[in-house]
């Protein structure tokens, strides 16, 4: 939680400085939460019990295709790389990871007082 909230204040800064000359926006490094998760997981191989059943395999033919994200963002003739749609996206889903843990968060209180009262 502490990382998303300063996430929260790096985006918040960058939209601050959205008119501000030659201002490069900035972003936290990924917290890597999923290789921690797949290296500590065993790793299942996934099996369908009926041909009939989606598979696995990769998509074929005219099916639809994952693009390349976009790598280069505009720039201002001022020098300012903000761009005001993406800090705003950033926010909003930094919003929603906060709210998911402290839904999750507050879950795992329940559950304790849950227990601590008994039957």
């Amino acid at each position: 939680m502490d990382w998303l909230t300063q996430r929260q204040a790096v985006i918040s800064k960058n939209i601050a400085n959205s008119d501000t000359l030659n201002y490069v926006p900035l972003d936290l490094k990924d917290n890597h939460f999923k290789s921690l998760v797949s290296r500590s997981a065993p790793v299942m191989a996934q099996k369908s019990s009926h041909e009939g059943h989606l598979s696995s395999s990769p998509l074929k033919g005219d099916q639809a295709r994952a693009g390349k994200a976009k790598d280069i963002y505009e720039t201002a003739p001022a020098g300012n790389a903000v761009i005001l749609e993406e800090q705003m996206i950033k926010m909003s889903q930094t919003q929603l990871d906060y709210q998911g843990m402290v839904r999750l968060y507050k879950k795992h209180q329940e559950m304790f007082k849950m227990v601590l009262k008994g039957p």
